[in-house]
């Protein structure tokens, strides 16, 4: 986007921009949503999304990397690391984390109307690679506000 039209956004306010955008590049409804994301200001959508979604993917490609070149099995190098007092402790604070991270993710998930079973492959992946399943809870959620928010303005 042009700057002129990211700071007519940021000073119009979103309907004024949207409109007036609208008018000079028409938006096709079916094909509207991401054109609508990407004129709208980017603390109200991107900001929730790119944090989590940074970290998800270098985390992400580091932990395939690692596992890629790794000469024992994840299991192998769990039962090695609790072996001993001093990685065991921090496996252990590792994983009162994780668990931490997965109540949130459930109280979350029933505040937001959704079922405890949608948050199941998230727990999952908590369970394995404990930073994986909230990060991607993270941006999942994200993408799914800024659909909502989106939806919103649609309507309106």
């Amino acid at each position: 986007m042009l700057g002129w039209q990211r700071n007519t956004v940021e000073v119009m306010g979103w309907k004024l921009a949207r409109a007036v955008i609208a008018r000079q590049w028409p938006i096709p409804r079916d094909k509207g949503r991401l054109a609508i994301l990407l004129i709208t200001s980017r603390n109200e959508c991107m900001m929730p999304i790119a944090l989590p979604l940074t970290a998800l993917l270098a985390f992400t490609g580091y932990t395939v990397s690692v596992m890629l070149q790794a000469e024992q099995s994840l299991i192998d190098f769990g039962i090695s690391l609790m072996s001993r007092p001093d990685t065991a402790q921090v496996v252990i604070d590792l994983y009162l984390l994780a668990t931490l991270a997965g109540v949130w993710m459930v109280k979350d998930a029933k505040a937001r109307g959704q079922t405890v079973w949608s948050v199941v492959p998230y727990l999952l992946l908590t369970a394995v690679f404990v930073s994986i399943g909230p990060l991607l809870y993270l941006v999942v959620r994200g993408v799914r506000e800024r659909k909502n928010v989106v939806d919103a303005h649609q309507l309106s």
